[in-house]
């Protein structure tokens, strides 16, 4: 019976003047057939789209730019992305560093499989593996090179603002602990735009250099005007002095009235005449660190810790309790006593005096992806690449650091000209 036969030929010029013909596929369909089995199957879709795939990566997989060095008209070639067990191109490196910085690395290689049938991911460790590198080799450098840029100071107007705050991740190996803390931070420059940045805290040299590169990518640099913002934890606190000597620290307000909070509500479980007179002492206290009086905040607090330890108050119930919390609020205060500013000040003058933007990050780097659901076990040896391609993709540079790195990689004018063609 005659039938219908259908070929798909890959016609390509690989040199001028010069073009070949491969037959890629080959679909056919009884006379008879029907006008609902004209179209392509989906089993036939996916081994078409394979069989183009395995003709066109080998001849994109790596690139032909001409070195400055031989001048003009004389081509050189390089590999693409080496990692590991072969090259990759670097349009596939990005894609499944892209996905994998937001989704498990096991979804991400089931997505790949489906969509790029040769070559996309063998299973969840070739997107780890990938991804890896390509904080390695791709995100990294052009931080570090960043670093080593002196830049001026900028005039005082366009200081900028780092907010500072840790989280957990669960540990790989017994050895390096159950969990381990990511400090994870945003710069917000004098325009508003903000920049995310993620770093293991793994030894205070260590961890100053990978927080001085990261604030260099950003644009900041110790020379320039800064406020950083701190929950008051003393390692986060001896980062900024060794990174940004010359910043204004400021306590997080709400870390501060949050105890205040404890001690007020510890205070009502007395008797009504005591409940009144420490709450009245506390909210005054708390009234001038507010507005920064903090001598006079302090010398309401000592007093307060000394009523506490009268015979008459100290044998009423529950006052051991208000005792705990005033020494813990007036401990914490003096700790933190060189970033104490005047809060109601700032606020006015539309300054900030919360890390609540720091902390969103926090959630955005480290819980959505580390943590909550998807409970990954991490390295924290390994995990530093990762969290360079995770804030890459947040901040939206994974592609310029690509373009950097490669330098024909998806252009951005290219891209704007397909657009208006496809218009």
């Amino acid at each position: 019976m005659p039938k219908l036969v259908w070929r798909v030929k890959l016609v390509a010029e690989l040199e001028p003047g010069v073009v070949s013909e491969t037959e890629v596929a080959r679909i056919e369909r009884d006379e008879a057939a029907s006008l609902a089995d004209l179209g392509l199957r989906l089993e036939e879709a996916k081994r078409l789209t394979a069989a183009l795939q395995a003709e066109i990566v080998p001849v994109q997989v790596r690139r032909l730019l001409v070195c400055p060095c031989h001048g003009p008209g004389e081509p050189k070639s390089f590999a693409a992305l080496e990692l590991g067990g072969g090259t990759v191109a670097p349009e596939l490196a990005c894609v499944t560093a892209r996905y994998a910085a937001l989704a498990p690395f096991g979804k991400v290689a089931a997505l790949l499989s489906e969509l790029l049938p040769i070559g996309g991911a063998a299973n969840a460790g070739t997107v780890r593996n990938r991804t890896h590198r390509v904080g390695k080799e791709v995100v990294q450098p052009p931080m570090a090179a960043a670093a080593a840029v002196t830049r001026p100071a900028v005039r005082p107007g366009g200081a900028v603002v780092v907010g500072l705050d840790g989280g957990y991740v669960r540990g790989r190996y017994p050895e390096e602990g159950r969990h381990f803390e990511v400090v994870a931070g945003k710069v917000i420059d004098a325009d508003g735009l903000q920049h995310r940045f993620a770093l293991v805290r793994d030894g205070q040299a260590g961890s100053a250099v990978t927080l001085r590169q990261a604030l260099a990518a950003a644009g900041v640099t110790a020379a320039m005007p800064a406020t950083v913002l701190c929950d008051g934890d003393a390692g986060l606190w001896r980062l900024q002095r060794e990174v940004l000597p010359g910043a204004t620290p400021v306590l997080d307000w709400w870390h501060a009235a949050v105890r205040f909070e404890h001690a007020i509500r510890a205070g009502r479980r007395l008797e009504a005449p005591l409940a009144n007179r420490a709450e009245r002492d506390l909210e005054r206290a708390k009234w001038r660190l507010w507005h920064g009086r903090w001598a006079g905040c302090r010398a309401k607090l000592t007093a307060l810790l000394r009523w506490t330890r009268r015979e008459d108050v100290f044998e009423a119930a529950e006052s051991d309790r208000l005792q705990r919390h005033v020494a813990d609020l007036l401990g914490y205060l003096e700790r933190n006593e060189g970033a104490l500013v005047p809060y109601a000040a700032r606020r006015r003058r539309g300054l900030p005096i919360s890390t609540a933007f720091v902390e969103s990050a926090v959630n955005e780097i480290v819980a959505k992806r580390m943590n909550k659901s998807q409970q990954m076990r991490w390295s924290r040896t390994t995990v530093q690449p990762f969290l360079d391609v995770r804030t890459a993709v947040l901040n939206d540079t994974l592609e310029a650091a690509f373009r950097q790195r490669y330098p024909g990689f998806r252009s951005t004018e290219g891209q704007q000209q397909a657009m208006a063609k496809a218009a």
